[in-house]
This record gives structure tokens, C-alpha cells and sequence, in this order.
């Protein structure tokens, strides 16, 4: 299946860049970012954020006459990767392709829907804050690269709680170092995290995806089809055996713990990698 990816790439936007890292893994250069999506490879000298960035082969893919391609149909499908953000080629792709054949992807910290985008495609938006049936949920994920394996064996952590938290900015001192930023969380039993621009953040990925469990503050008023696919109810069991004063690192404590972090693994690497983002787009893209 050959896909036109289209994006500004001017900067990260976690949604659009972790749909196009799973794409691109899926497709190879099937996968056509235009504008090309520079910071992404592993050839960029710029530093970007963590999880994400500097992954991909820099591979050849042909990125010469967009709009002639999409007037012959050279593309199977076409996916806007930021809604609101860029529209090139849109007027154009809508003329030749059936809405069946078009996605957007929303990923912007607010509830707001991109109207002129509605009806013309397929529709994902992260922060669904009341059920649409004109949109689907979707949600960030994490490279399945980065997924470390739970050491199962292993009895004794170091603190109860990572020592970065978004709660205090001066903790965030790992920008230097993403092994540095991972091992922080590996260490402790459960790393805090919260609502911050939107309900989901990258930190809930990196947080599972280092072998430690979330402890997600005020989740249970996050809007259900808003990180749909992240479970709640062990992610509140989790909160009720750290809250202050429970946790007693007894075996009862750590058997409940092993129990939670297998749970949300199992999901992380099933449901919530960027692979597993792009799977369920292509398969939309696909009927």
C-alpha cells in the first residue's frame, strides 16, 4: 500500500510524528512524507525531545511531483497528519480520492474538532472529550524500540517514586540523556504523572515502557474516549497502593505491583505502540 503522509514538518507534534514513525516501520518508502519529515531520521543533527526522534533510516523515497502523482491515483490512500496544522494538497486530494481513501489525525491538546475536515475522511482525534460518530479516538504511543523488558526477578527498587515530576519543572533534568531519563524511572516503583497541556502525554508511555507503573494523578476524571485504550482500573489500583502512607515494600505490596505493571505492559505492547497506531489507521484506509 503506498501512502502520501502530509505534514509541515516544521517541529515535533507527538500525534502526527509517532503516526508516521508507525507507518513508515510498516511501509518502508511506501510511506511518502512530503514535507519531509527531517528531524525523524538518524541522520539529523538537531536534538529532539525523547522516544520519537532520530529513529529512522534516512532511505530513498521519492518525494518528486506530489500533485501529479495524486491526480493519477499513484497513492492508495492519503493521511493528513496534523488536521489543523497543514492542508497542503487538500482541495486536490479531495477531488480525486473517496473520503474512504483520506485521513486526518488530530492531535491537539484541546477538544476543538477541525470542521472543515469532518466528512471529507477518516477522523482521529486525541483529546475526545464527548462521543462523535464522526470520530474515532486515538491516542500517543511510544516506539516498540524503546519498550524495555520487565525484570521480573528482580525484588528490590530503589525509591517509591521516580525522581522526575511534573509537578516540580526543576526535576526535569534529563534532557541531556535519554538512557538517563528511562533509568530514573526503572528505578523506582511508579512514576508520577498527570493532565498537564492535554490528558495524554508522552511521560505515560515512557513511564510503562521503562518497567515502572504510572501513577496517573486525577485519572478518573480523564473523558472515556480520551486515552481509550489505556485501562483505568489498574492504573487506580496502582494509585490506591502508592498513596501516602500505603506503600510498606512488603510481598503482598510488590505481588500487586507485579500484577499492575504486566497488565499495563501487556497493553503498551499489544495496543499502544506507534506500530500499532498505524496498523488500525491502515486498516480503515484499507476497506
Amino acid at each position: 500500500m503506498k501512502v502520501l503522509y502530509v505534514s509541515g514538518a516544521t517541529g515535533a507534534d507527538y500525534q502526527c510524528d509517532l503516526v508516521m514513525h508507525g507507518l513508515r516501520s510498516l511501509l518502508g518508502p511506501d510511506l511518502v512524507d512530503v514535507n519531509k519529515m527531517w528531524f525523524m531520521y538518524d541522520t539529523s543533527e538537531h536534538y529532539m525531545f525523547h522516544s520519537l526522534y532520530k529513529l529512522l533510516p534516512d532511505i530513498e523515497v521519492d518525494r518528486g511531483e506530489v500533485e501529479e502523482k495524486i491526480r493519477r491515483h499513484h497513492f492508495d490512500a492519503v493521511v493528513f497528519g496534523s488536521a489543523h496544522r497543514c492542508r497542503s494538497y487538500l482541495d486536490l486530494v479531495a477531488s480525486v480520492y473517496p473520503a474512504s481513501k483520506i485521513a486526518f489525525i488530530d492531535g491537539e491538546d484541546g477538544p476543538e474538532l477541525c470542521g472543515d475536515a469532518l466528512g471529507r475522511g477518516w477522523y482521529w482525534k486525541r483529546e475526545l472529550y464527548s462521543p462523535d460518530s464522526r470520530v474515532m479516538p486515538i491516542q500517543f504511543g511510544i516506539p516498540k524500540e524503546k519498550i524495555r523488558p520487565i525484570d521480573m526477578d528482580r525484588k528490590n527498587r530503589g525509591p517509591v517514586f521516580a525522581p522526575c515530576n511534573p509537578m516540580d519543572r526543576s526535576t526535569y533534568q534529563y534532557y541531556d540523556s535519554e538512557t538517563r531519563y528511562y533509568d530514573q524511572y526503572s528505578d523506582a516503583w511508579f512514576g508520577i504523572t498527570m493532565r498537564k497541556g492535554g490528558w495524554d502525554c508522552m511521560r505515560h508511555y515512557e513511564i510503562i515502557a521503562s518497567g515502572t507503573v504510572p501513577y496517573f494523578i486525577d485519572i478518573e476524571q480523564c473523558p472515556p474516549d480520551t486515552l481509550a485504550l489505556l485501562p483505568r482500573d489498574p492504573l487506580l489500583r496502582a494509585r490506591r497502593l502508592a498513596d501516602p502512607g500505603r506503600w510498606q515494600d512488603s510481598d503482598h505490596d510488590r505481588t500487586t505491583w507485579w500484577w499492575i505493571m504486566d497488565e499495563l505492559h501487556q497493553v503498551l505492547v499489544k495496543h499502544l505502540t506507534t506500530e500499532a497506531h498505524a496498523k488500525r489507521i491502515l486498516e480503515k484506509l484499507s476497506q
